[in-house]
């Protein structure tokens, strides 16, 4: 339901509140007036993104989301103003603290928690999506890797027309959720000098997404992430 109060009114009573957070000590500000804003009005977070005239781009992943931000940010900003949430507040009380923040940015520059993923996506509707990888974190609050899997499978299904999906094809989960996207572009490590020659025993995604059997790496790069292939029905990282 939107809110009956104005939006301005909305966001000055969110930045008071970071700032009396910042004076007292209890915080820098990152989530609170997030939290707050999203308490006054549930449709808060649509509007504010809706005000970025080049729209956002997120970043998830379990490991690395917020250095690959941090990298991407420093290209974008000699193009754009952005509204970057480099403090590391991913959830989505810190994604709607950012774009409160966001004063006369133009992009949304937004690293996203694997688990508040799907709901951010659909709330923000980015332009651009890069996904890097899945590992097995955090049980008690995402279940299995699979069932986080399933749930950005839905959630990129559900993206914009036009939306850019990016993801890391060294992930088999990620690689399905790329071949369902025709339009995806996939990246990875190509170097047998950085990788093993076989997959570690912890590993998380060792069977095969389509049919259950044993995946057989001829790389074996971080965890799971490598050069694999299904000796059964094929299914392969992807070129």
């Amino acid at each position: 339901m939107r809110s009956l109060i104005p939006l301005g009114l909305e966001i000055a009573a969110a930045r008071g509140i970071a700032a009396l957070s910042r004076l007292v000590g209890a915080g820098g500000g990152t989530t609170v007036p997030g939290k707050l804003l999203t308490m006054l009005d549930s449709g808060a977070l649509e509007r504010l993104s809706a005000r970025l005239p080049e729209g956002a781009a997120v970043v998830s992943a379990t490991n690395g989301k917020t250095t690959t931000t941090a990298m991407a940010a420093e290209i974008l900003r000699g193009r754009f103003r952005l509204a970057h949430n480099a403090a590391g507040a991913n959830l989505v009380s810190g994604v709607a603290s950012t774009l409160l923040a966001a004063g006369d940015a133009e992009l949304g520059l937004l690293e996203v928690d694997e688990g508040a993923l799907p709901e951010v996506l659909r709330r923000v509707r980015p332009r651009a999506v890069c996904l890097g990888n899945l590992f097995r974190d955090q049980l008690d609050r995402y279940g299995e890797l699979e069932l986080v899997a399933e749930r950005w499978r839905a959630a990129a299904d559900d993206l914009p027309e036009g939306a850019r999906l990016v993801v890391n094809g060294d992930d088999p989960q990620l690689a399905a959720l790329a071949e369902a996207h025709p339009g995806a572009t996939t990246f990875g490590l190509d170097d047998p000098r950085l990788a093993r020659s076989s997959l570690q025993h912890a590993a998380d995604s060792k069977y095969c997404i389509r049919c259950g059997t044993p995946y057989v790496y001829a790389a074996a790069c971080v965890g799971h992430l490598g050069d694999y292939r299904c000796p059964r029905c094929g299914h392969a990282r992807p070129r």
